[in-house]
């Protein structure tokens, strides 16, 4: 069998390598064969898949899912914490559990709102055995307003760059002995499902399901919704991404997100740390067990996110920018090298800083020669003529390659491409260098996002075409059918093509039929989409349809002009004019720059 993968993982390697050359023919000598860290192989190993029994009556299922699906076996049922990714994999662990177990699923607790926590739900429970059963699906009170602001309002920015992130798109070579960071590498192509809470959270619920006493509390950390379970009677805690599991935490991750505010989040592990739990069950990584253990585990990781944040204010105040931050600040040797809690496996420093900066003073740095820059075009343009022009450029990005100094190759061949997309020889060495940095990185986001990049460089991926896909995995139709219709219509003020509607002034009412009517209106008054969160007064046109029209008009499957000329929607108004209205709102899923190439 070993034989087997080392022939198969050559093999990859071969037609990996053939893509590149044939990709980059300006610069057929420069090849870049497949590999990964030493220290990435080593740390795939932790999420081997296991089920780790803790204390008496708590299994955690490592290794299934990127995040692990965490039981608790009570009297004369189970309760289950998070729920996967996809139902797929879900559906595996499940039936893993049943070896253990046969009782009843009595309670079911979504963490908080990411996709890997969420999106395996239907592999666990359907919608009819949660009523049927009266299993209770708990939540924090703001999960699906955060679900709601991630997958509608920037769901076609955050999947694309998710996809990068994660690597979703890159070749089988490439993901050859990979993990996430967090957990195993998971799998493209499997969309996620979801089912509404029927029981939220404020900051903290004490309660008891199947004979167990269960504490839920809010713990705002990677997320702002994020629970803790902790069982008091086992002292067990069930911490879940409060700790990322066997990294540095994201305090940034390069998908994107909201603040995630270091002070806070260190509040949240010293509101865990007084538990003094015997044992500790995050939902990415491994078990740990033994009360100092557990404290130093915890401490560790809230004393490395402390220093940064302190060392980030300190050096702020002195006029640091967030480059500067980067270069100045790294972690004492102690913390630094505290495997693999506060290893950069999936959070680095330099992602941190740089976040932490932005949040608490902004993008401005303070030169004021940032306020009205020239334009990044007309600058590179500019600069790449002050060194000689372009093939001077390229011959000193071409020897910085060559020297092994694969930043600046990579920054040299930025500039020409920000004057000339289509440059070849600058493509050739930007993908080289880029491939060179990221089998390099310890880091999974840092080599995902070198990788895939490189891919787009090479002309190996449509990001279009790539977004489309992610949709079904970042916006499965499960969560579309959760979202508040009022935010699906409001989410279109900002799809407007506002330089087309300068002198426009005209209103849309929308009656949804969604068990009774609930209507709304779009009013584009010169350039602006107002949202109007009721019937409009006056309006020149108005479309009734029903909430699964709506649906599917979100997923891609309709558009709102073909529902109404197949009858799935009724208009009234001049048609014409309702077309030239629609046509004013761009589809975002469909119209994905390159993330690259800018």
């Amino acid at each position: 069998m070993n034989r087997f993968r080392s022939f198969a993982f050559a093999l990859m390697n071969l037609i990996a390598a053939f893509q590149f050359v044939s990709a980059s023919a300006d610069t057929p000598d420069i090849e870049v064969p497949p590999s990964i860290a030493d220290e990435i192989g080593a740390h795939t190993r932790h999420f081997e898949p296991r089920i780790y029994r803790v204390g008496k009556r708590v299994y955690s299922a490592v290794g299934w899912n990127i995040s692990n699906i965490v039981m608790v076996e009570g009297d004369d049922g189970i309760i289950l914490v998070d729920a996967g990714l996809s139902p797929s994999s879900s559906r595996e662990v499940l039936a893993e559990f049943r070896k253990i177990t046969d009782k009843p699923i009595k309670a079911i607790i979504y963490s908080h709102f990411h996709h890997d926590h969420i999106d395996g739900i239907r592999g666990l429970v359907s919608e009819e055995q949660i009523a049927k059963e009266g299993i209770r699906l708990i939540a924090h009170e703001s999960l699906l307003d955060n679900l709601t602001d991630e997958s509608q309002l920037l769901g076609p920015i955050l999947a694309l760059r998710g996809g990068y992130t994660f690597g979703f798109m890159l070749n089988p070579a490439d993901r050859q002995g990979m993990n996430a960071g967090i957990g195993p590498l998971p799998e493209s192509g499997r969309p996620g499902s979801f089912i509404a809470p029927n029981e939220v959270v404020g900051n903290r619920l004490q309660t008891e399901v199947a004979g167990v006493a269960l504490d839920i509390i809010h713990v705002p950390s990677e997320a702002p919704d994020e629970l803790a379970v902790y069982l008091p009677e086992d002292k067990i805690l069930i911490d879940t991404e409060v700790l990322q599991g066997p990294t540095f935490p994201n305090v940034y991750t390069l998908r994107g997100t909201k603040f995630r505010d270091p002070a806070v989040w260190v509040q949240s592990i010293d509101r865990l740390r007084a538990l003094n739990a015997e044992h500790l069950v995050p939902t990415h990584g491994r078990p740990v067990s033994g009360a100092e253990k557990v404290d130093e585990v915890l401490t560790m990781t809230r004393d490395g996110i402390q220093y940064l944040l302190d060392q980030s204010i300190r050096w702020m105040n002195r006029g640091y920018t967030p480059d500067e931050l980067a270069e100045q600040i790294k972690l004492p040797p102690h913390l630094e090298s505290y495997a693999p809690y506060l290893r950069p496996y999936y959070g680095t420093v330099q992602q941190a800083v740089r976040e932490i900066y932005v949040g608490q003073l902004g993008w401005f740095e303070g030169d004021p020669v940032a306020l009205n820059p020239v334009p990044r075009r007309e600058r590179s343009s500019r600069l790449v003529q002050l060194m000689g022009g372009p093939e001077a450029v390229g011959q000193a990005a071409r020897r910085a390659y060559e020297d092994k100094d694969f930043q600046w190759a990579a920054e040299l061949a930025t500039l020409l491409l920000r004057t000339d997309d289509a440059d070849a020889g600058a493509r050739g060495i930007k993908a080289a260098a880029f491939r060179k940095m990221g089998y390099a990185s310890i880091n999974i986001n840092w080599r995902n996002w070198y990788l895939t990049s490189a891919m787009e460089l090479d002309g190996a991926l449509d990001e279009r075409v790539a977004a489309v896909d992610m949709r079904a995995v970042f916006l499965p139709p499960d969560i579309v059918a959760a979202l508040p219709a009022a935010a699906i219509v409001q989410s279109m003020t900002s799809r407007l093509k506002a330089e087309d509607a300068l002198d426009l002034r005209q209103t849309l009412a929308i009656e949804i039929l969604d068990g009774g009517p609930k209507v709304f209106g779009l009013e584009i008054h010169r350039g602006v989409c107002r949202f109007i969160d009721g019937r409009p007064t006056a309006h020149d046109l108005q479309l009734v349809l029903d909430r699964a029209v709506v649906n599917d008009i979100v997923t891609g499957k309709d558009s709102f002009i073909s529902a109404v000329s197949t009858g799935r929607a009724q208009l009234t108004g001049d048609p014409d004019t309702f077309i030239a209205f629609i046509g004013l709102f761009e589809d975002p899923w469909r119209a994905k720059p390159p993330l690259t190439l800018r």
